[in-house]
């Protein structure tokens, strides 16, 4: 560590910069994204929960995508971009037997400026991997990416009702809430990309937090919907550790009661760190929890080898372009 002027110290980030860091993150103004900090204490300052009779149920959701191959759109005027894409989402399931549950792998086809293609079957000896045509309305190449996230998120959408029907208890989806209304359900943030947090003294009391311990309970608002949300210390933080790299920012419907919410907080806190890897087993520790690594190698193994894949789509290519009229 370096000392910069007379109050501050340079760190080095132990986590590689592929991955997302909390340094990143920016704060929110003052004029901005304000919270609501009635929910359960107005002073911010270290939770530590009672430690549950049992241990609950639970279940991680998660996903994954892949970009496959650039395709274009060529033939009458100007030619339009498109992806063939591979992406896939599951559940695991730590007390259960066997622990992968709903686990659903999907390809498609999407084009840009509303095309729309015809599926594209690539046949192997044992097997035929199938692309089906996504809608995609935008102009620009980058709205596949955005088309590709939403694809996504509907699937772990679909897989968190599922584990609703079949009474699970506490559902923790990797990343941000899916857009489904229940109480069952929270979103573990690993890198929030803004903080909630305008105040000194916030800022204090999550440094100070230690494994199993919380912040109070508050409300912020995320695009067009409002969420209960709290910080968990899912281990101590080290000497060399940035601020809040040991934190995960949790989120849960804000139509659920008070006082469930806080109960959930209260279990997250309480069992979630359990669940956190060490430094030297994931680079992403502690917030890549290790049911959720587990099952992030499983869903990528199950989209196939990405070799094999482009060249079963070089030799069907070569075979017949696929054509169309829109």
């Amino acid at each position: 560590m370096y000392t910069v002027g007379h109050m501050r110290l340079l760190k080095i980030d132990p986590r590689p910069t592929a991955y997302d860091s909390v340094a990143e993150a920016a704060f929110a103004s003052e004029d901005e994204g304000q919270i609501s900090e009635d929910i359960e204490h107005d002073v911010w300052r270290p939770l530590t929960p009672a430690t549950p009779a049992s241990a609950p149920d639970i279940a991680f959701v998660d996903g994954v995508e892949r970009r496959d191959a650039r395709v274009s759109a060529e033939g009458e005027g100007m030619p339009f971009a498109g992806m063939l894409v591979s992406y896939a989402a599951g559940a695991i399931c730590p007390a259960t037997s066997p622990p992968l549950r709903h686990v659903s792998v999907q390809r498609r086809i999407v084009l840009t400026k509303g095309a729309t293609a015809p599926a594209i079957a690539l046949a192997a000896q044992n097997t035929t991997v199938e692309y089906l045509p996504a809608h995609n309305a935008e102009a620009d190449a980058e709205s596949i990416d955005r088309t590709l996230k939403g694809l996504r998120a509907d699937l772990e959408a679909a897989i968190v009702r599922s584990l609703i029907v079949d009474g699970a208890g506490l559902i923790v989806c990797d990343g941000r809430l899916p857009p489904v209304r229940d109480p069952s359900a929270v979103g573990l943030i690993k890198t929030p990309h803004r903080l909630p947090l305008t105040r000194a003294d916030q800022m204090e009391a999550l440094a100070a937090l230690r494994a199993g311990q919380r912040s109070p309970v508050f409300v912020r608002r995320r695009s067009d919907r409002a969420y209960y949300s709290w910080f968990v210390a899912l281990a101590d933080a080290g000497p060399f550790d940035l601020a809040l790299s040991h934190l995960a920012l949790i989120e849960m419907d804000d139509e659920a009661p008070r006082a469930q919410a806080i109960a959930v907080a209260d279990l997250t806190a309480s069992v979630l760190p359990s669940y956190a890897p060490a430094a030297y087993r994931d680079a992403r520790a502690p917030q890549n929890l290790l049911p959720v690594g587990q099952l992030e190698r499983e869903l990528r193994r199950r989209l196939g080898d990405s070799d094999l894949l482009r060249r079963m789509m070089l030799a069907s290519f070569a075979k017949e372009e696929p054509s169309w009229s829109p």
